[in-house]
C-alpha cells in the first residue's frame, strides 16, 4: 500500500503523524506521505498516485474534493476518512477492489477506533467476488458483472465457485466457504456462476523475491516465506514463482525451497538488476558493496512479475534470508 494522509487541523496533523509512526514497521505499507491543509490542491496532485488516501477530516470535505476525479472501481484509490478524536474510520470509496475495507480495519485496529464499513456483502458476512479477487490477486474478466454476483450473495441465493485443483486452497477460507458453493472447474479456470451470469477470474503472477547469505537451509527460506505470507494473510500456495539474483542460482536452500513449494525458480542477472530502476525499491548499502547492485529481493520480484508490477510486501530480513513479494499488474 502507498498511503497518503491529509489533515486539516493541528490535532489532525498529530493523529496523522502518529499513524505514520505506527505503520513504519508494517512491510505491507510501502510509503506513507503526509499532507496538511490545501485539500483541493492536494487531491488534484495525488489522487492517482496512491493506493489509499486517508483524510483526517469530515466526510463531506473529502467527498466534495474527490468526486470530480472518480473514474471507476477498478482504478480509483481507496478513500477513507477519520475524525481527529480517533473514534471512527469510515470507508467512502473502493472498499473491495481498492482494498479500502482492509486498510480501514488495519488503521482502526492501530488507533483503537470503530471501523465503519457499509458495503452490503461485508455487512452480512459474505465475501463479494471483487473482494475475493482482491485478496487472492485475481483479475476479473468483466467487472460490469460484479454487481449481479454480489447482489445474489446479499439476497442469500446460491452462487457457485469453480476452482481448478491448484486453487482449491481458496475454499479453505472460511468466509469463501460461507459465501459460495464449490463446484468442479470445467475449463481449468476460476469462475463464479449465478443463473446466466458468469465471471472468470485469472491469477496475476505473484512472485517471491529472495536474497540470502551463503549456506542458508531450505527451512530458513521456507520460514521467511511463510512469515511474509502470514503477514499478507494469504496462503503460500498462491505463490507462482520464486526469484533470486544470478549469484544465488546454486544456493541449495533456495533450490530446495522452490522444489518444496513446487514453483519455478527464476534467476535474474545482475545486469538486469543494475539497469532496473523503480521507486518502489530501497537501496541496500551492503548488497551494493558485495554485488554491485542496489538490492536483490525487491528488484528480482518486480522483474519476474513483469512490467508495472507492484510490491505488496517490501523487503524484510528473517535471519539470513530477505524476502519481498510482488504481483503483476494484469493476469
Amino acid at each position: 500500500m502507498k498511503l497518503a494522509i491529509i489533515s486539516l487541523t493541528l490535532q489532525g496533523q498529530n493523529v496523522a503523524n502518529r499513524i505514520a509512526q505506527m505503520l513504519e514497521d508494517d512491510h505491507t505499507v510501502l510509503t506513507i506521505d503526509l499532507f496538511h491543509k490545501n485539500v483541493k490542491d492536494t487531491i488534484e496532485k495525488i489522487f492517482s498516485q496512491y493506493d489509499c488516501i486517508l483524510g483526517i477530516m469530515a466526510s463531506g470535505i473529502m467527498i466534495r474534493n474527490v468526486c470530480s476525479h472518480l473514474k471507476n472501481k477498478t482504478v480509483d484509490p481507496a478513500i477513507l476518512v477519520m475524525d481527529e478524536r480517533e473514534k471512527y474510520v469510515i470507508t467512502l470509496l473502493s472498499g473491495h477492489i481498492g482494498g479500502g475495507n482492509d486498510y480501514n480495519l488495519k488503521i482502526a485496529e492501530l488507533v483503537g477506533a470503530v471501523s465503519v464499513i457499509t458495503t452490503a456483502t461485508d455487512v452480512i458476512g459474505k465475501m463479494g467476488i471483487d473482494t475475493l479477487a482482491s485478496k487472492y490477486h485475481l483479475n476479473i474478466n468483466n467487472t460490469s458483472k460484479i454487481r449481479f454476483i454480489n447482489k445474489a450473495l446479499v439476497e442469500g441465493k446460491i452462487v457457485e465457485l469453480a476452482l481448478p485443483s491448484q486453487f482449491e486452497f481458496i475454499y479453505k477460507d472460511k468466509l469463501v466457504k460461507e459465501s459460495y458453493i464449490k463446484i468442479p472447474s470445467k475449463y481449468n479456470k476460476i469462475a463464479a456462476y449465478f443463473n446466466d451470469t458468469t465471471i472468470l477470474l485469472s491469477p496475476k503472477k505473484l512472485v517471491v523475491g529472495l536474497g540470502a547469505r551463503k549456506g542458508i537451509s531450505k527451512n530458513d527460506v521456507l520460514f521467511a516465506v511463510e512469515e511474509a505470507f502470514n503477514t499478507l494473510k494469504i496462503p503460500i500456495l498462491r505463490i507462482d514463482a520464486l526469484a533470486t539474483a544470478e549469484p544465488k542460482k546454486e544456493e541449495k536452500g533456495i533450490l530446495e525451497a522452490a522444489k518444496e513449494l513446487d514453483v519455478p525458480l527464476e534467476i535474474i542477472s545482475l545486469d538486469k538488476i543494475r539497469n532496473f530502476t523503480d521507486s518502489q525499491c530501497t537501496e541496500s548499502l551492503w548488497v551494493k558493496k558485495v554485488l554491485g547492485v542496489s538490492g536483490v529481493s525487491e528488484p528480482v520480484s518486480l522483474l519476474s512479475a513483469g512490467k508495472d508490477a507492484k510490491l505488496i510486501f517490501r523487503k524484510k530480513a528473517f535471519n539470513k534470508v530477505t524476502v519481498a513479494v510482488a504481483v503483476a499488474n494484469h493476469s
